[in-house]
């Protein structure tokens, strides 16, 4: 990756609705240009896919602390849920860490699930600080 693709993708990050004619100006190459770039970039595993972010009041931030060694079968559950927003393997404290958006309703739910695994620790969204 040169400093096109960086400032490319950091354009995208800023407005990702550009098309690639207005990203080129900004980083003097044609849109056709910065649309191959943007493909050998999606290519390259560099961008992992493009989304849409939708805002939310209600987000969770929760580690888990396996009690067994499931882990296929616990990845598997997490992932058939559709509130999980991002899902990691760590390292430190906590096995895995899940972002999630449920309802207060559907919330349980899911913890309910989780106990057949794990202890986890949840916390909750209180402000977003930019």
């Amino acid at each position: 990756m040169d400093k096109k693709d960086r400032a490319i993708l950091d354009e995208l990050k800023k407005n990702s609705r550009q098309s690639w004619k207005e990203i080129g100006k900004k980083v003097y190459l044609s849109g056709q240009a910065v649309g191959q770039r943007v493909q050998e970039l999606h290519d390259n595993h560099i961008i992992e896919k493009f989304t849409i972010k939708e805002k939310t009041n209600q987000l969770q931030f929760i580690t888990i602390y396996m009690n067994s060694n499931q882990f296929t079968s616990f990845e598997n559950m997490v992932m058939s849920f559709k509130e999980i927003i991002e899902f990691y393997k760590i390292t430190g404290d906590g096995c895995y860490f899940i972002k999630s958006e449920f309802t207060d309703q559907n919330l349980p739910h899911f913890l309910n699930k989780l106990e057949l695994y794990c202890r986890y620790k949840v916390s909750h969204q209180s402000k977003v600080i930019r």
